[in-house]
């Protein structure tokens, strides 16, 4: 089965799933962050868009499923850092692979990014492999780095290169 996925601009209305996704008990402990309120999550957002950041909604059949952006980007150093954050029950079934693909190629191929990069939690194994199969390398360990439900986990820094992209 084919997925059909839709990247559109992340819009004003699309805010209240985004705070649902935010505050889903898994989403919490693979970031390290503490509930947000609704006023947190239109403010986070905010911030993004005052620094440039290119913030898209994922839909499946016109669904909101998630969200994705490149952000701190650095036309000066060729470089943008992507995110991707699906609803629950999207997780784990390919939606993420193809919409990451899809913002990483509009970093090479529409912004002229030479490097793609990310943060992750240790603790988040199944985003780990993900992004090792996208083609994302590991560049960097920040040893118990984050402090998650009363234990400390590294975070990892991975990277992607113009030149290490699939054609």
């Amino acid at each position: 089965m084919s997925k059909q996925l839709n990247l559109r601009a992340f819009e004003e209305f699309d805010i209240e799933k985004l705070h649902s996704w935010f505050n889903d008990t898994e989403t919490l402990s693979m970031i390290g962050r503490t509930p947000m309120t609704y006023e947190e999550t239109k403010q986070h957002v905010s911030k993004l868009r005052n620094e440039k950041t290119i913030i898209m909604c994922i839909e499946n059949q016109e669904k909101q499923i998630g969200w994705t952006h490149l952000s701190n980007i650095s036309h000066e150093h060729g470089r943008a850092e992507i995110g991707v954050l699906l609803a629950p029950e999207y997780r784990g079934k390919g939606y993420g692979e193809i919409a990451m693909e899809s913002m990483i190629e509009l970093g090479f191929n529409q912004l002229r990014l030479n490097k793609i990069f990310l943060t992750t939690r240790g603790i988040n194994e199944r985003a780990i492999a993900l992004y090792k199969k996208i083609g994302f390398k590991v560049e960097g360990n920040l040893r118990e780095h984050c402090f998650i439900n009363g234990k400390y986990y590294d975070t990892i820094f991975m990277g992607l290169l113009f030149n290490e992209w699939k054609k």
